[in-house]
This record gives structure tokens, sequence and C-alpha cells, in this order.
């Protein structure tokens, strides 16, 4: 019964006739309905983007240095270890540049999470083979607890010494050589 109510009761109605739109209806309706489809792949493209900057811009260190100490090395100290090695260092990866990086791991801090934090840096730039050189206020206590160090450490300054890694393993890093021929020439620099 209800639908022969319905078929009298709608009986003069008619479809409606389409309505042609402009071209400005037809984009305002597109972007109605697309806007956070098109909001969401901008942001997927510059998120995409800033990681392949990131990567392409990253500068890469021809030589790294680990100062191992319980007390922080200042800034300009920092710097003035990395300029003299990059005085002497050859660029080893051949970006036009001579770059080397010093990486601080304090042991000994007045805070434990922080020295635990650092000791885990430590471990893995030992276990991915990062540092060859390493700058250190007690090489003897180093060589015990962590065994990686030849024993052919030169003192650089009052307290400070500075060591080389030796590999144990086939895992060397690349640029070997280049770390050999800056450290010959670091210990020939300090017997002047």
């Amino acid at each position: 019964m209800a639908s022969e109510y319905f078929k009298w009761k709608y009986r003069d109605v008619q479809p409606d006739q389409p309505v042609e739109r402009t071209k400005k209806q037809r984009r305002r309706n597109w972007w109605h309905y697309h806007k956070w489809h098109v909001m969401l792949a901008a942001a997927a493209v510059c998120v995409v983007g800033g990681m392949v900057w990131n990567a392409v811009s990253q500068v890469r260190p021809d030589y790294q240095i680990a100062y191992v100490a319980s007390v922080p090395l200042a800034e300009e100290g920092a710097a003035v270890w990395e300029e003299r090695l990059a005085a002497l260092g050859t660029d080893c990866n051949g970006d036009g540049n001579i770059v080397v990086q010093l990486n601080q791991y304090l042991s000994a801090w007045e805070d434990a999470m922080y020295t635990a934090a650092s000791n885990v840096k430590l471990m893995a730039d030992l276990e991915s083979n990062e540092s060859y050189f390493f700058l250190l206020d007690d090489p003897e206590a180093f060589q015990a607890g962590y065994e990686v160090l030849r024993e052919d450490w030169v003192p650089v300054e009052e307290g400070l010494y500075l060591a080389r890694r030796i590999f144990w393993e086939d895992r060397t890093p690349e640029n070997m050589a280049q770390c050999d021929i800056l450290w010959e020439r670091i210990v020939e620099e300090m017997a002047e």
C-alpha cells in the first residue's frame, strides 16, 4: 500500500534537469572533496624532500676523533683539535674539504644517566669503527676497560693523550691508510 501512496503523492514530480556548471564551480567542487588529499600529499612531499635534502647536503667527516674524559672539552678546544688535524690531514672522501669531527664521550660525570648514555654512544662508535683517533685523559684506564688502543699513545697537552685504534677484525675504516699517514704526521709534529 505504501508504494501506491508514494506513487500518487509524487506523481507530478519531475527529475531535476542536470545543471551545467562553470569551470570555476567545477574547480570549487573538486577542491571541496579533494583538499585533504592535496594537503596530505603536499606534506608527504615536504617530508620526503627534507629527508633527501638532508641526505644530500650532509657533510661526511674525513676523520673522526673521540674525546673520552671526565670533564667536557670546551667548544673552542674542540675546534682547535679539529682544525689542527684538518691542517695535517688529506681529503679522504673526495668532496674537496678536509673535515674532522670530534665526538665527546664523558665518563665519571655527575649525572649517572648522562654517563650511561655517553657510554652507549661510545660503544656504538667502537662497534661501527667511526673513530680512529682518541683524545684521552687516562689512556691506561680506557685501554683496561675497552682494549681497543695501540700502545703508542702520545702526550699532547697537560693530562691529555692522543691514541689510535687497533682493529682486531677485518672490519676497518675505509680511510685506514690516510689515518695511519695522519698519525705519522701528528707524531712528527709532536717530536718537533
